[in-house]
This record gives C-alpha cells, sequence and structure tokens, in this order.
C-alpha cells in the first residue's frame, strides 16, 4: 500500500515535513528460468546429432519461449546458422517460426534485424514450405512496422518476387502481404506517380486471378477486396474479369468474385454496362444484382447464403429487378419469355402449323449456341422465392433478412413480399420463424394485414415457443389491419390463446395496449360487444382479474384516447375498473377525462413535470443537518427524521424515488454507524455486515450518480471498513481497508473532492510506513473514528435511478407445496422483471434454505431477455427479463418448510478472497418444499 499511496498522499494531504535519511528503494531483478530458459536450448543446438533431435528442442523453446534481453541477439543468431547447416526443410520451417514468436512476444526483440535475416535466409532457398513460411514472418512482423513505409515498399518487393514460385502456397502468401502492407498514402496527398504505382499493383494481383490454381484466384480477389478495405480505389475495368469468375468450378473464387461485384456495383451505380446482345446497356448495380441473384441457385450452400445476404445490402437498384426477384416468371424487356411448349401448343390451337399452304412453314429453327440455352431460371427472376424456399436454413435465414432490408427503404417492394414473408411464419426451424416475425414488426410502417394473412399469422400464434408468441405480439402490436373483421379475428385469437397460454399474460397485455392506440376507429363499432353491453339491460359486471377482461379493457381505454367518442359508451363498473387500472399498471392505461379522480390525476401529472417543489422539500429536509455549529445529538435527531420523510417521499413520488431512497439510505448508514461506534459493547458483527451491505447497495444499486457524489459514498466506505478492522483485527480487514483506499484516493482525484478529516488521518496513517500489522493499524483507527465528525451528506440528485426487481412467478400467496424426493432436484419456475440493472449478467438467484444455507444460482445468458416496453434506459441502464428454473434439493425433512428464492446483484468488494457478496433486489418469494424420503422395494 505504501508504494501506492505514499507519494500521492503525503505530498497532498500531509502538512508537515520531517528531514531525515531517505527511504530504501528495491530494484527487482527477475531471476532467470534455470532449466526452462529458451537460451539455454537455443545453445544446445549445435549438440543436436540429428534433425529429429533438433526439431524437438526447438519445440520445447517454441513452448518456453523466455528470453533475457541481452540473449535475444545470440539466440537469433544461432538459429539463423544452424537454418543454413539444417538439410531438412520442417526444421527450417520452425527455425522461421520462431522468428516470428520472438519478434511478437520476446522483449527487446529487434524487429528490422529479424526481417533482414529473414530476407537473407530465403533468399537462397528451394524449399516451397520454408519460402512460404519466411514470407508469413515477414507478414507479421512487418505489421508491427507498418509505419516504415520504405521498409514495407521492401517487404512488397521480396513478395512480387517470389509470386514466380510454382507452389500455390507462396504465391497465396506473397499476395496476402502485398494486399496488406503495400504502403497507402491518403487520397488527398497522393501523386501521380503513386497513383500510377497502385494501379500497376491492381493489375498485378487481378492478373493472379487467372492463375490456374483455384486457391490462388481466390487469394488475388480476396487481395483486391484487403486494398480496397484499406482505402485503395478499386477501377471499375475490373467489373468483366470478375463476373467472368462468377461461373468458376470452385466455390470459394465464386464466394470472394460474388462480393467483388456487389462491391463495384455499390462503388460504380450509375456507370453504363452493355449485355451479350451487344446493343442493350444497363446500369452496372442492376446488372451486378443480377448477377448476384444468379448465384442464388448456386450448388454451394455458402455461396447461396452469401448471394442472398449481398441482395440485401445492395442499394439504388431499379424497382423493375427488385420485384423481379419476387416472380418466378422468367422476363425478357419486361415482357414474358414463353417456354417452346407453350409457344408450340398455341400453335395447335391456332391450327396453323404445317399446314402446307406456307413454303417451309414446318423447318426447323435456327441453330442456338449451347451456353445461351438456360434450363433454370436465370438473372433476377424469383432470386428471393429460391432463397426463401431453400433447403437449407441457413440460406432461409439470409434472404429474410434480406428481403426486411430492402423492404425497409421500398414501400412497393415491402407490400410485394408481405405474403413471402407471412408464408416464412409455417417454417419448420424455429430460428427462421423468429426472423420472419421481426423482419415484419420492422416493416411493419409499411404494411397493412389482410384478412388471409392474418388466418396464417393467428395460426402461428399455437406455437410451443414463448420466443415465438412473444415475437408475434410484438408484431401484431405494431403492425395495421385492414378492417375491422381483421381486428375482430385478432383479438378473438388472443383471448383464446391466452387460456392457453396463462404465462404469455404481460406480453399480450402490451400487445392489445398497441392494437388499442393503433386502431381506435375500428376498436369503437366493437366497444359495446367486447364489453358486453346492452341497450336494454343490465348486463352482469364482469370480474377486473380475470385476465382476458384486462385485456379487453387495456384495447379499449388505450383506443378511447384517441376517439372521445367511446367514453359515453362506458358503463358505470367499466370506470371504476379503469380507476383500479390506472392505479395497479399506469404503463398500460393512458390518463382519461373519466372518473371521481380526473382533477386529482392531472395535478399529479402536472406535479410530476414540475420538479421545483420536490427539490423545495429536498432542501429542506436536508437543509440544517451539515450545520456543524449544531451539537451532534440535534443533527442525528434531524438525519433520523429526513430518513423517514425521504422514505415517504420514495412511496408518493416514483418519479424522484431512486433519488430519495439513495439520500434515505445513506442517512441510515451514518445513523447505524455512529450507534454502533458509540454503543458501550463496541460494533457487533451482525451491524458492521449491514452496514457494509449498505455500502455496497450505494456504490453499486443506483445509477446516475455523479463521481462527488461516489466520492462522498467511497469515504462512508472507508469509515464502515475502518469499523469492521477495529472489531475483527484481522488480516483481511487491513487488506479491505488499504485496498479500499487506494481505489477512494484515484476517485478523489478524478471527481476534485476534497477529502474530510478522517480520510486524510487514515492516509497519513497508510503512508507513514511500508507495512502495517493488522493489530497495531486497528488501534491507531480506533481513535480516529471516535473523534471524526459526521460524514457530508451529499446534495439530492434527482436524476439518479435505482436498480429494483419484481419477482412475477412464483406467487407471493401460493400455498401449494412442492413435494419431490430427498437427494433428487426440482425444478421451480422463476418470472422476474428487473430494471434498471447496469450488467445484467451480474444478476443472481438467491436460494436460501430452512438450515441457514444459501446458494447462489448463475442464470444462463440465454434465460435474460429485454422487456418489452422499454429495454433501454436513457442512463445506460437496461430493463430484463428473467425466466429461468430454480433447481432445489435438500435431504429428508419431517414436515414442509419454506425455501426463500430472491433475486439479487453481485458486486465484487474487492481486497478479498470471498465469494463477491449479493445485493438483494427485491423481497425473497417464500416456496414451500417438503422433500419425501425414498421408498424403497415393491
Amino acid at each position: 500500500m505504501a508504494a501506492v499511496l505514499k507519494k500521492r498522499a503525503l505530498a497532498e494531504y500531509n502538512k508537515s515535513f520531517q528531514d531525515g535519511p531517505s527511504s530504501k528503494k528495491l530494484h527487482l531483478v527477475k531471476k532467470p528460468l534455470i532449466g526452462s530458459s529458451a537460451a539455454a536450448f537455443v545453445g544446445l543446438l549445435e549438440k543436436c546429432k540429428s534433425s529429429d533431435e533438433a526439431l524437438q528442442l526447438l519445440l520445447r523453446i517454441s513452448d518456453c519461449l523466455q528470453f533475457q534481453e541481452s540473449d535475444v541477439e545470440e539466440a537469433i543468431k544461432k538459429l539463423s546458422e544452424h537454418f543454413q547447416s539444417e538439410e531438412e526443410s520442417v526444421v527450417r520451417v520452425k527455425i522461421l517460426w520462431l522468428f516470428c514468436d520472438i519478434g511478437l512476444e520476446c522483449p527487446g526483440a529487434n524487429l528490422s534485424n529479424l526481417i533482414d535475416e529473414t530476407i537473407h535466409l530465403i533468399k537462397n532457398e528451394t524449399s516451397h514450405k520454408v519460402i512460404a513460411q519466411g514470407i508469413a514472418t515477414l507478414l507479421k512482423l512487418g505489421s508491427k512496422l507498418s509505419e516504415d513505409k520504405i521498409l514495407m515498399t521492401r517487404l512488397v518487393t521480396v513478395a512480387r518476387d517470389n509470386l514466380k514460385d510454382t507452389s500455390h502456397q507462396v504465391k497465396c502468401k506473397c499476395l496476402q502481404l502485398i494486399s496488406e502492407l503495400y504502403p497507402i498514402c491518403p487520397e488527398p496527398d497522393r501523386t501521380a506517380e503513386m497513383i500510377t504505382e497502385a494501379n500497376v499493383i491492381i493489375k498485378l494481383l487481378g492478373d493472379y486471378s487467372n492463375a490456374e490454381d483455384a486457391r490462388v484466384r481466390c487469394e488475388a480477389f480476396q487481395s483486391l477486396l484487403t486494398l480496397h478495405e484499406r482505402g485503395l480505389t478499386l477501377s471499375v475495368d475490373l467489373y468483366d474479369p470478375v463476373c467472368a469468375a462468377l461461373s468458376d468450378d470452385y466455390e470459394i473464387v465464386r464466394e470472394v468474385a460474388l462480393k467483388l461485384v456487389w462491391l463495384l456495383g455499390n462503388k460504380y451505380p450509375e456507370n453504363s454496362v452493355t449485355l451479350q446482345d451487344g446493343e442493350t446497356t444497363i446500369r452496372l448495380v442492376d446488372d451486378a444484382f443480377i448477377r448476384i441473384c444468379s448465384a442464388v441457385n448456386d450448388l454451394c450452400m455458402q455461396v447461396r447464403a452469401l448471394a442472398c445476404s449481398l441482395l440485401g445490402t445492395t442499394r439504388a437498384v431499379s424497382d423493375r429487378f427488385l420485384l423481379q426477384t419476387l416472380d418466378k416468371q422468367l422476363m425478357s424487356n419486361m415482357k414474358k419469355k414463353r417456354t417452346a411448349h407453350e409457344r408450340g401448343a398455341e400453335l395447335v390451337r391456332s391450327g396453323a402449323w404445317a399446314s402446307g399452304r406456307r413454303w417451309a412453314d414446318d423447318a426447323p429453327g435456327q441453330l442456338l449456341e449451347q451456353a445461351s440455352v438456360q434450363l433454370l431460371p436465370g438473372g433476377a427472376a424469383g432470386a428471393f422465392v429460391h432463397g426463401l424456399e431453400d433447403e437449407l436454413m441457413e440460406v432461409r435465414t439470409a434472404a429474410v433478412d434480406a428481403v426486411c432490408q430492402l423492404s425497409m427503404e421500398n414501400p412497393v417492394f415491402a407490400t410485394t413480399s408481405l405474403d413471402f414473408l407471412v408464408d416464412m411464419f409455417n417454417d419448420e426451424i424455429e430460428d427462421v420463424r423468429l426472423r420472419a416475425i421481426d423482419s415484419l414488426t420492422r416493416i411493419s410502417h409499411h404494411i397493412v394485414l389482410r384478412e388471409d394473412q392474418l388466418e396464417i399469422i393467428l395460426g402461428a400464434l399455437e406455437d410451443y415457443s414463448m420466443d415465438v408468441r412473444e415475437g408475434l405480439h410484438r408484431m401484431l402490436g405494431s403492425c395495421t389491419v385492414a378492417s375491422k373483421t381483421c381486428l375482430e379475428m385478432c383479438i378473438d385469437k388472443i383471448l383464446e390463446n391466452l387460456k392457453r397460454y396463462p404465462q404469455d399474460k404481460r406480453s399480450t397485455f402490451r400487445c392489445v395496449q398497441q392494437m388499442g392506440s393503433k386502431h381506435a376507429t375500428l376498436v369503437l363499432p366493437l366497444t359495446t360487444r367486447l364489453l358486453g353491453v346492452h341497450p336494454f339491460f343490465d348486463m352482469p359486471e364482469p370480474d377486473v382479474e380475470d385476465p382476458a377482461y384486462m385485456c379487453v379493457l387495456i384495447l379499449v381505454l388505450n383506443a378511447a384516447q384517441h376517439c372521445s367518442t367511446m367514453l359515453p359508451l362506458f358503463e358505470q363498473h367499466t370506470v371504476k375498473h379503469y380507476t383500479y387500472l390506472r392505479d395497479t399498471m399506469p404503463h398500460l392505461v393512458p390518463p382519461l377525462p373519466i372518473g371521481d379522480t380526473q382533477q386529482s390525476r392531472s395535478e399529479k401529472n402536472e406535479a410530476e413535470i414540475d420538479d421545483s417543489a420536490v427539490r423545495r422539500f429536498f432542501d429542506s429536509v436536508l437543509q440544517h443537518i451539515d450545520n456543524v455549529t449544531l451539537s451532534t445529538s440535534v443533527r442525528l435527531k434531524m438525519l433520523q427524521s429526513a430518513e423517514e420523510q425521504l422514505n415517504k417521499l420514495s412511496e408518493m413520488e416514483p418519479l424522484v424515488s431512486g433519488a430519495a431512497n439513495f439520500t434515505a439510505l445513506f442517512a441510515r448508514c451514518v445513523l447505524s454507524l455512529h450507534a454502533a461506534l458509540h454503543s458501550s459493547s463496541g460494533p457487533s458483527a451482525h451491524v458492521l455486515q449491514q452496514l457494509t451491505t449498505d455500502c455496497l447497495r450505494l456504490q453499486h444499486q443506483f445509477s446516475g450518480v455523479s463521481e462527488q457524489e461516489s466520492a462522498y459514498v467511497w469515504q462512508l466506505a472507508l469509515r464502515v471498513s475502518g469499523a469492521r478492522l477495529a472489531g475483527a483485527r484481522g488480516a483481511l480487514s487491513a487488506a479491505a481497508l488499504t485496498h479500499h483506499a487506494e481505489l477512494l484516493d484515484r476517485l478523489l482525484a478524478s471527481a476534485g473532492v476534497e477529502p474530510d478529516p478522517f480520510t486524510i488521518a487514515v492516509f497519513q496513517q497508510l503512508s507513514q510506513s511500508g507495512e502495517h500489522k493488522p493489530a497495531a493499524l486497528a488501534r491507531a483507527i480506533q481513535p480516529l473514528l471516535l473523534s471524526a465528525p459526521l460524514p457530508i451528506i451529499p446534495r439530492p440528485n434527482l436524476k439518479i435511478r435505482m436498480c429494483s426487481a419484481s419477482i412475477i412467478e412464483p406467487a407471493t400467496d401460493n400455498d401449494t407445496v412442492l413435494r419431490f424426493c430427498a437427494g433428487l432436484i426440482a425444478g421451480v419456475a422463476l418470472e422476474a422483471e428487473v430494471v434498471r440493472v447496469r450488467d445484467p449478467h451480474a444478476l443472481r438467484v438467491r436460494v436460501a434454505y430452512p438450515d441457514t444455507r444459501v446458494h447462489a444460482l448463475v442464470p444462463p445468458r440465454d434465460h435474460l431477455r429485454p422487456l418489452d416496453h422499454t429495454n433501454t434506459n436513457d442512463d445506460g441502464t437496461q430493463n430484463v427479463r428473467l425466466l429461468t428454473k430454480v433447481l432445489i434439493s435438500h435431504g429428508v425433512w419431517t414436515e414442509p418448510c419454506g425455501v426463500d428464492i430472491s433475486v439479487c446483484l453481485a458486486v465484487e468488494e474487492g481486497g478479498g478472497r470471498d465469494a463477491a457478496p449479493l445485493i438483494e433486489l427485491c423481497k425473497p418469494v417464500r416456496v414451500t418444499v417438503a422433500p419425501k424420503p425414498i421408498k424403497r422395494g415393491i
């Protein structure tokens, strides 16, 4: 701790100076590793009698790879000498491999010397594998020195010289080096000479796209892509040779060529391209789009999936080609192209075939070139239809995403593709169904659903997957239906489905809320039917706790917000039910001008908008607490009163509940700490543990806390750490105190907050000597705690929000006893909503058994889902929904007992070796459990 705090703490907080001998400086020297040093193994290379022994030795060097800085140059020299005398190519490859590892991982290695040595060694090399490894070493070492333009030019020259090698491995490595290390200047700084040289490099790489080996052709195209990513402009002249590569025999070449076609089409969209007939011209982006569409019928799955993905990201395509992708009928000059069978059938029907009246009317047609005959539909015709009907999931998924991306920017295409996306709701793979549902949700502002489409969509509501059902709820809430009949179909199916899956209640509520707001005029003629209003008879009052009736109420009330003529239709009990729902679920029911609480509601809304009254209340509560002229007892009484008032304020005003809870919890910690320190029997372990938990809550459970407020909290936590040390007098408490002081020192400097007297005293105590024994440090801290004034209460910040959780299932009033065999595992379904959590992966499920055993379970990541209504907040926190199974197991119990389940937050306290402490975010829910003994025998 002295090494961390001594310099800054003494400089800032210690006002007295003392002359004396300077402290002894420690010089840490890293000892060489005896027996495992790589330098020792390198020295043994000379004694190797065979290549196998040398290879084994090089493998041991590669495993440890620990050199002293002074030994690196000597090791490189010995490895180079052995390279020149070694006959086996495998050993020479391993030596070049070691050059790369030494340059990247060993401190003190001179990369320039390693590059020079590698170039020298492969200059007269004959083995293709060794040359390929040498080029790979130059590539990795050169990437670390990419700022040296002269060196990069030299490495590119070496690669160009080795391109003449007959091995595909060497050629691929050389092409890769050229594309990644060729020096590229920013476009404004390029001279004519640089542009000419860059064109030469591009032409060189383009020439190797005609190589015999498919791997070289693939690497040549990939190198062009790499140059483009690094900022070099590719010429449109590459388009024709790249298009020719789309019919390559190898899928790796076709895949990279597709990317280049897409790139050139988007870069030069308005350039003209002449078709095969030599007369028709077409825009380059349209031609590229057609060629990518043709790749949807490729034999390779990866190429088909890539083609579908690229179609979705192609922009500025003409509408006629875009719409052609959804029609399987082949078009030529925007006219339907008939097959030979169709033309022959037309001649038969007309009776004008081989009549003999005309000369040679039955003569054979003209000869056709073999390449011009296509048995499969070509071009853009039905590309997405083929992609959506593909046999493999990857292609169908990519096609759905592509249709969604194009539909978001083209309303006409969105309307045309709606039927195809709806058909994907019946796909056999759940992930494809989810993608289709999500796609329809994203393009919902472009489309209107018809009855026939709704039949398919509503049929998917019976899916066993909760993800699919909730996705459909989101989609139905965001879409617009065409007629009153469509809306009636939706409502009836949603209510029927709610009986089958009651766990979807909350998702259904949000769905009907959005449907009511979007379709107010369609809900109006259905109001009397939905609410059961009769013109002559008084109908029985529905049960407001019935989920189906709640859905209807939410739908109608949200529609009434935009249709005032609906309000006179409400019965008296409907108005009472509105008041109840408005109080229990304000985020689902809008404010309406009905009921006895209309005036108070409007006043409350105005109070929520204007927070000046709340600020005045905060100031009045905390007005005299920090007045040092008052006695400590008076300030403590005022603090206790402030805590009570702030707790009441947090219940009355949800908008400022976070700030009120934060200040009230801070006040409670100050009161508890003062009472514990001045207790006659000293602070008890229980009180200290509760104080530690409250400090952790202040540090981790609240968001929107400024650095100044956080500094005050950490200074209070430092006092609690000091009280724990004084009470425990253990080495662990001393380590926690020093670690906490180190973090607080950095926080105070960052926030610009002056430390309080106790913090200054602790820093001085820790800075006086290098090490403190726990007992001595505890004796020094004890009087500082007793004499320190009350901590400063931070001013209220109304932007503070508190992380909290609510457990929906299991219910708190559940009396069902869970029975299972002792020693086995029983699962309890848990559904909870957590709002304003900074790190959802820190959530834990705490299970407390009656015998005081406590387990903290980590929920799987896929059990954490975002909440539908508010996924993220303005302060960067998240709202998540936890759906998981809590596993419970125990021995035999004589009678049923309760097991408490709660949602907690795991926080790192620092300085300790125990598990991370837990902060409860909600009150625990008790589940009655009865493990029964296993019955043996018959």
